[in-house]
């Protein structure tokens, strides 16, 4: 059989880079594993911290994976750059009594089971996608140096783990591996997550107001820029092990 390209992501618990691959089987293709367990975080985000994350409930699974799908072939074209953290399901630091959010159509929260290996898998366990965010690159020659960081989700049942710090890191490290030094990013005013970029060294820009819809009420509500110059604004160094946040 012929080998084609196709998506990469390594299923031991840690932080990594989706990459691209050569593969000769087409059923070791990661991608429908690496879609769902993104969305179910994505909408666990919308459901449970009311997240304004471009979509509104009642939430379609086939809508989410089809943008999703459209993010990760960004990836194939080198116009975005996406990471994850895969953790072990025993690592949850709560259940929260959370449902998987389309446990009614008979889906639960996607996890997949890692066999041993004598390596960098001691034992058998099961893991899940536990945090994400992208880093789009679009084309501009008057700014190749920009980039913007976008839907940085950490899972409910994962969080106080430190891993949005080391997603960023990761990102930061990405960032500068391909020239862009210049990232921008938002979030809601009055979220939890306006008090992380601070603390992350992200200089606090200014706040659009009315600048979307609230998935809890339907209210409009405002949002808040962020702006780091990674030549001068402290990077993030990626650590051994992750610091509590």
């Amino acid at each position: 059989m012929a080998s084609s390209s196709t998506l990469a992501l390594e299923l031991t618990p840690g932080i990594h880079l989706v990459t691209t691959a050569t593969c000769d089987n087409a059923s070791s293709d990661p991608i429908p594993f690496i879609i769902d367990g993104i969305i179910h975080l994505h909408v666990a985000c919308i459901l449970h911290d009311h997240t304004l994350a471009a979509f509104l409930p009642p939430l379609s699974h086939s809508q989410l994976y089809q943008w999703w799908e459209k993010r990760l072939g960004e990836v194939s074209a080198n116009e975005r750059h996406i990471i994850v953290s895969v953790s072990n399901v025993s690592e949850r630091t709560t259940n929260l009594g959370l449902a998987a959010p389309w446990a009614a159509e008979g889906r639960g929260w996607p996890v997949i089971r890692v066999p041993a290996d004598g390596h960098g898998v001691p034992q058998a366990a099961s893991v899940e996608i536990s945090g994400v965010v992208s880093l789009a690159t679009p084309f501009s020659q008057t700014g190749p140096f920009r980039a913007e960081v976008q839907k940085l989700f950490v899972h409910p049942m994962h969080r106080r783990q430190g891993i949005a710090r080391a997603l960023m890191a990761r990102l930061e490290t990405v960032a500068l591996d391909h020239g862009r030094w210049n990232l921008m990013l938002d979030t809601e005013v009055g979220s939890a997550a306006e008090d992380v970029y601070p603390r992350l060294g992200y200089e606090r820009l200014g706040v659009v107001r009315g600048y979307g819809y609230s998935p809890l009420d339907g209210r409009l509500v405002d949002e808040v820029w962020y702006w780091k110059d990674l030549r001068k604004m402290g990077r993030l160094v990626e650590e051994e092990g992750r610091e509590k946040e």
